[in-house]
């Protein structure tokens, strides 16, 4: 996690929206028809202009652009820039919008490819403290689920590896620096104005791939965000995607009501004092992340589709 993920914060509308009917879709735009909004390169920009819509720099359009994108995509720390970039219209009908060091396509089908290129953003191998490109899908959710409201959160997706080809030598190469991985997270805050913990968040993390792993983990893990000062807390994998592996360049599915997950997590944040005076209904979740981020000279791609938050209510 790194230091755009604190706009995507500030970003977030927390209210909640009710649905006279028992299942409805978190995510808007599923097939990604309406296009991104397009970051710049750099999240002071942002901070800068006053937030994301003023700070945009383009809009990657696909079939439709009378709709106002509800996605966005960030392209944190990179040398090269989307936008003002043309799309490119292929004969099997899918759009792509490409530079030196990224492409992304989308496909009739609702399927996206995202593309990264590290090779061409870094000189020489990343060191600590370093900072690393990002190719990153979100959205902020319209109507956001409320933990204590619902009875169900039914979370699905599925990726396909297309390549990771690392640029590093053995020598230059340092797993605890360098990796390419494309984790998944929701914001899970507490909306309640009225309560103590009041806007306290986490960072709910579905991690996917990473070049570091070859198979799945039964084990959460826990840390500190030092960029957003609050904690990640990723659900053991297996729980998520069953025992898989990307390396296979297959599509998998994640499937999984997330309900339990999140409970168990936020339990957890109790157990370090955090959440402490926090109740199911204060919490909701606000939005996601998904995409790759990329500490190390490695040439990626990833596609998706089919992504879902099915939401059952009490």
């Amino acid at each position: 996690m790194s230091v755009w993920s604190s706009l995507l914060l500030n970003l977030c509308i927390c209210f909640s929206f009710a649905s006279p009917v028992d299942e409805w879709e978190a995510f808007g735009d599923i097939a990604f028809e309406d296009g991104f909004a397009l970051s710049p390169l750099n999240t002071k920009i942002v901070e800068e202009k006053g937030g994301w819509e003023k700070a945009c720099v383009d809009t990657l359009y696909f079939e439709k652009q009378a709709q106002k994108p509800i996605w966005k995509i960030a392209q944190w720390n990179s040398k090269h820039d989307l936008g003002n970039t043309l799309p490119i219209r292929n004969q099997d009908g899918s759009i792509t919008y490409t530079n030196q060091g990224k492409k992304v396509i989308w496909n009739q089908d609702g399927s996206l490819w995202l593309e990264i290129n590290t090779s061409q953003e870094y000189d020489k191998p990343r060191e600590e403290n370093e900072p690393w490109p990002h190719l990153l899908i979100e959205q902020n959710f319209k109507s956001q689920p409320n933990i204590g409201k619902v009875k169900q959160l039914n979370f699905s997706m599925e990726i396909k590896l297309e390549k990771c080809e690392r640029k590093m030598s053995d020598s230059e190469y340092n797993p605890k620096l360098h990796t390419a991985q494309t984790p998944f997270y929701f914001v899970l805050r507490n909306i309640n104005s009225e309560a103590p913990d009041f806007n306290t968040f986490i960072w709910l993390g579905i991690p996917s791939y990473d070049y570091r792993h070859q198979q799945m983990t039964d084990k959460e893990t826990i840390s500190w965000d030092l960029d957003t000062s609050t904690y990640i807390y990723n659900v053991p994998q297996l729980a998520v995607w069953g025992n898989i592996t990307f390396h296979d360049k297959q599509w998998h599915q994640a499937k999984v009501d997330v309900l339990p997950l999140i409970k168990e997590a936020i339990e957890k944040m109790k157990s370090k004092g955090f959440f402490k005076d926090t109740t199911w209904e204060d919490m909701e979740i606000c939005g996601m992340n998904f995409g790759w981020e990329v500490p190390g000279t490695f040439d990626a791609a990833i596609s998706v589709r089919n992504m879902s938050l099915k939401v059952i209510d009490k």
